[in-house]
């Protein structure tokens, strides 16, 4: 009635050094602070915080600019620190992302931030378009070093380095009951839904309408929906819903599960990205690469979820899948 199977995943690349991933953002936030801290005595009472066309249209107190010019490379010095030692990123996309994404914005603040310093009103505060085009072109020229930068082979223990067989049954004697559960916790969603509450707050200092800071607050509540998840395995079948909010409940009921398998998974190979996901034949729930329970319906669609100890819940549901088989026999 029910088939486990444990396929190998396929070869990783090299990874990259979360000192080395994390370096570039954190020396950013480093020096806006050093000069935050040169040119905060010229500042205007009222900054420029964002521009149209290369001039200001919005406004706040210097110490929101100067807080998110900081805040923004610290939490993607976290972020990227995290990538590096536990996604399955290679080295060299993991160091063009975090290079590149530090130079553009840590040019973009510094710029801003000596522009308003420059001034003798926030109304007076210039920022030529040219400015972008610089961030760019060092965005680009930093991502190229990448590839030059060490990087080291995947860990013991980790993602592709465990190709033996596992366990196909938990054991369960007539009448026990188990309930396997795991928390699914995504940390650069975390992330990017603090940054965004972040935002939020100062889009709303700034003077900003609602609509603004509403839009930014609705992503952060729907990010929930996505950052914390728990997967629970047992009589009922397999089902996830959010930590936070609790709805809404997916899943399979076990009567409708016909067999469950255990297989590497790429969120975008796979499910075609990340999150919550529909594609042809399948639907589940992605927000990095791993091992994944891979739950074949009764109508040969698939419920895939990619999960910790997927192979413990597997062998559980595979057992019940067995004795309800034997209840019918």
């Amino acid at each position: 009635m029910s088939a486990m199977t444990s396929v190998a995943p396929p070869g990783h690349g090299r990874r990259g050094y979360p000192l080395l991933a994390a370096g570039p953002p954190f020396l950013a936030a480093v020096v806006i602070a050093a000069v935050s801290a040169a040119v905060w005595s010229r500042l205007p009472e009222r900054v420029a915080t964002r521009l149209s066309g290369g001039e200001p249209d919005g406004f706040a107190h210097p110490a929101v600019l100067v807080g998110m010019a900081i805040a923004v490379p610290a939490i993607w010095a976290g972020v990227s620190a995290w990538l590096a030692r536990t996604a399955t990123l290679s080295a060299r996309a993991l160091y063009a992302v975090s290079l590149s994404s530090t130079v553009a914005l840590g040019y973009l603040f510094t710029a801003l931030l000596l522009a308003n310093a420059a001034a003798d009103r926030a109304a007076d505060v210039r920022f030529p378009l040219w400015h972008l085009a610089v961030a760019a072109g060092g965005a680009l020229l930093a991502a190229a070093l990448a590839p030059v930068l060490p990087s080291r082979e995947p860990a013991p223990g980790g993602p592709g380095s465990d190709t033996s067989p596992r366990t196909s049954t938990l054991g369960l004697r007539p009448g026990e009951r188990v309930v396997w559960q795991r928390t699914v916790h995504s940390w650069p969603l975390t992330g990017l839904q603090a940054a965004l509450v972040v935002s939020a707050v100062f889009t709303a200092v700034s003077g900003s309408g609602p609509g603004a800071w509403g839009a930014l607050l609705a992503t952060a509540v729907l990010l929930s929906l996505m950052t914390r998840v728990r997967v629970n395995a047992g009589t009922a079948g397999l089902f996830i819903r959010p930590a936070l909010l609790g709805v809404p409940r997916l899943g399979v009921p076990l009567e409708r599960i016909r067999s469950v398998e255990v297989r590497h998974t790429s969120p975008l190979k796979d499910l075609g990205g990340w999150g919550y996901r529909i594609s042809a034949g399948r639907r589940g729930f992605a927000v990095r690469s791993g091992e994944a329970l891979w739950v074949r319906q009764t109508n040969d669609k698939w419920f895939v979820v990619v999960v910790d100890d997927a192979h413990t819940a597997a062998a559980l549901l595979g057992d019940l899948l067995a004795r309800r088989a034997g209840r019918k026999g």
